[in-house]
């Protein structure tokens, strides 16, 4: 137990170093229109372009940044980097794009997460509704007050707001009527088998229709082939994230697709 305190301790003062050192990175995965294929949005997520170690996935420092207090200067250097990359890609002609950033706990429970958003909003320039905020069906669980009234907020002002891993977790129908959400993400273990699990299906087909019957957009995350996306569209699915459209990618790399599809 010891050791293993230590070894976590060691990794967040590594973390924080490298918060300071410019070391964190985002990627950007593409979401699509299922109808047509077209790139119309992306999830910001966090590497780590170690000194020594190389760059980082998520599952190599996550679990422990998320527990921390470090996570809220993390989260806040994570969501203005969403914003400013943004930014650049309006600026350059690519207008209405979607940035899907993540949270974490701790930044909801400060009591100036709305603030911060509308800061970096602000600083960056861009437009309300490009910005989704992602949350887990953890924290939608856990709300309280100030939480709902940062929601509500953020959702007054037009900001998108997406429950991420839909169906993973413990989110009551309650939960869900009270916060103000605008989107389902479906996770990819209902995604994965949909060909082969019937219960895949029904419960994919009973998300996207409480989804629509709610006016949620639904995305289905992981879609890997033709089959499961062909199979989603003939749910009424009408947006999709997964290795089918693109892996993580660098800010470069989506820049160049979209430039490629004017």
């Amino acid at each position: 137990m010891r050791d293993e305190l230590a070894t976590q301790r060691a990794l967040l003062d590594e973390l924080l170093k490298g918060l300071h050192q410019g070391e964190l990175a985002l990627f950007y995965q593409p979401q699509v229109c299922l109808e047509d294929g077209r790139l119309v949005g992306v999830e910001a997520l966090l590497r780590w372009r170690h000194p020594t170690r190389g760059l980082l996935m998520p599952g190599h420092f996550m679990s422990v940044l998320e527990g921390s207090p470090l996570s809220i200067p993390a989260g806040l250097w994570v969501l203005n980097e969403a914003c400013r990359q943004l930014a650049l890609w309006g600026a350059a002609g690519f207008k209405g794009i979607r940035m899907g950033v993540n949270v974490f706990p701790a930044q909801f429970r400060s009591g100036t997460f709305a603030k911060d958003v509308f800061d970096a909003i602000a600083t960056h320039g861009i437009d309300h509704d490009c910005l989704e905020i992602e949350v887990t069906e953890s924290i939608v669980l856990e709300y309280n007050d100030i939480f709902l009234s940062d929601a509500k907020a953020l959702r007054a002002a037009g900001i998108r707001i997406a429950l991420d891993d839909f169906g993973t977790g413990f989110a009551s129908l309650s939960a869900l009527k009270k916060f103000p959400l605008t989107g389902l993400k479906i996770d990819r273990s209902f995604v994965i088998d949909l060909l082969t699990n019937p219960h895949d299906v029904a419960i994919a087909r009973a998300m996207i229709s409480m989804g629509e019957d709610l006016g949620l957009d639904t995305i289905a995350e992981g879609i890997e082939t033709e089959a499961q996306e062909a199979l989603l569209k003939s749910l009424g699915c009408k947006w999709g994230q997964g290795f089918r459209y693109g892996k993580a990618l660098p800010a470069a790399e989506i820049t160049a697709m979209l430039a490629a599809a004017r």
